[in-house]
């Protein structure tokens, strides 16, 4: 059986920590290297690990302008993937570019790590994170973007981090600290300040960039909602 050789394959070059590459051996297994080469996004609900509930968006094959969509769940006998939908309204948007598995050389865990290493930084303190994973539409390069929550569910940071080379590319948090340079400290601009409204604008764009979601349940569209309570 398909699932079987899923299995096989997983357990023999992947462990839960190390499986986000392998989701596209996984897809293509299942359905096809056609779907496989299509994967636009993966999303994962909030976890304080790395996650095991993944869902992948993926070009139809067979339907131009159309997606599908696979629901990826880890138990006893590995990755296990069920269809979960197809049609045009998947997603409220769709990332340009298929992600580039073979480019990913930091994984979720590697991504939640380096989001550990920066809250500290920030001093904030965070304890679940909902991962994405989508390719940069100048670049192709695979990206994660991480929503940082609390332990009451709200998001005290957001962050997108390269998955080819692991640079912290954007990074907010609830205190209003927030760089846009890879490698830069974080700092708060001085209020009313020309540099406030641009750090707004920042933090609006990358929230706004970040949301794909249309009917999964995995809802990106809160993030920020401590930091933009009165964005409508």
């Amino acid at each position: 059986m398909k699932t079987s050789l899923i299995f096989s394959l997983l357990l023999a070059g992947a462990s839960l920590g190390h499986a986000n590459p392998e989701i596209a051996t996984i897809i293509d297994q299942e359905y096809g290297a056609a779907t496989s080469e299509g994967v636009l996004l993966l999303q994962s609900p909030a976890s304080a690990g790395d996650p095991t509930q993944w869902a992948v968006y993926a070009r139809d094959p067979f339907r131009p302008g159309e997606l599908v969509r696979a629901a990826l769940t880890f138990g006893k006998g590995g990755w296990a993937p069920k269809a979960a939908g197809a049609g045009p309204k998947l997603l409220s948007r769709v990332p340009p570019q298929p992600i580039a598995f073979n480019r990913i050389k930091f994984r979720s865990a590697d991504a939640l790590k380096i989001a550990q290493q920066n809250a500290v930084l920030a001093k904030t303190n965070f304890v679940t994170a909902s991962y994405q994973l989508a390719a940069d539409a100048a670049t192709g390069a695979p990206q994660w973007g991480l929503a940082l929550n609390d332990n009451g569910g709200d998001e005290v940071g957001f962050i997108v981090i390269s998955a080819e080379t692991g640079a912290v590319i954007h990074q907010q948090w609830d205190n209003g600290l927030a760089s846009n340079t890879p490698g830069a400290p974080v700092s708060p601009p001085e209020p009313g300040s020309k540099g406030e409204r641009a750090a707004d604008n920042v933090k609006r764009a990358a929230r706004r960039a970040w949301e794909w979601t249309g009917d999964t349940g995995l809802e990106v569209g809160h993030f920020f909602k401590r930091l933009f309570k009165g964005d409508n």
